[in-house]
């Protein structure tokens, strides 16, 4: 299905958040997955903060491809090519056409890892909340019923927004302090 970003913060006052992320760009609607609240305190409460679709081709929780993976999944598509008939100079060709389309850096997101740090940064500050937290999911079914397991981690003192939000993971609340 889809990508979704889900904000988690210690405040039901969904008016005061919305603002906050309206002015962003983003929104702010009022969720309840019963996997993500498994990991989240009494006071947190989730948002969806996803304002079209869906967050696909957002910058967050990127899965990064290691070389060696690409070229097993080039070898396992060549192999399906040569089942269907594809002559070698072709596939070769498409091979190497994916190895180029996946060194290209990816432009023109919906979101960057500057605008989440503001986004944070702003909601602690104008909400006078202690932190704010971030979860992202490749969803299958209903973002309000499909079960996981979630797991929560806090950003380290030290490490900068940009850094965590740039080694942010799937299917794990990130608080930021």
């Amino acid at each position: 299905m889809c990508h979704f970003i889900t904000l988690v913060v210690p405040t039901h006052d969904a008016v005061a958040v919305q603002t906050v992320m309206e002015r962003h760009g983003r929104a702010a609607r009022p969720t309840d997955n019963p996997s993500i609240r498994k990991v989240l305190r009494d006071e947190e409460h989730q948002y969806l903060s996803t304002r079209g679709h869906c967050d696909c081709g957002t910058v967050l929780a990127r899965y990064q491809e290691t070389p060696e993976s690409l070229e097993d999944k080039l070898a396992k598509e060549a192999a399906r090519m040569k089942r269907k008939g594809w002559s070698n100079t072709k596939i070769a060709r498409a091979l190497e056409d994916q190895r180029k389309a996946d060194a290209k850096p990816i432009r023109g997101g919906l979101d960057s890892l500057e605008l989440w740090s503001t986004i944070l940064l702003d909601l602690r500050n104008e909400l006078k909340l202690p932190y704010a937290g971030l979860f992202i999911r490749f969803y299958s079914g209903a973002i309000d019923t499909e079960t996981f397991t979630a797991s929560r981690r806090e950003v380290l003192t030290g490490l900068s927004w940009q850094e965590a939000l740039a080694a942010l993971k799937e299917d794990e609340v990130t608080i930021f302090r």
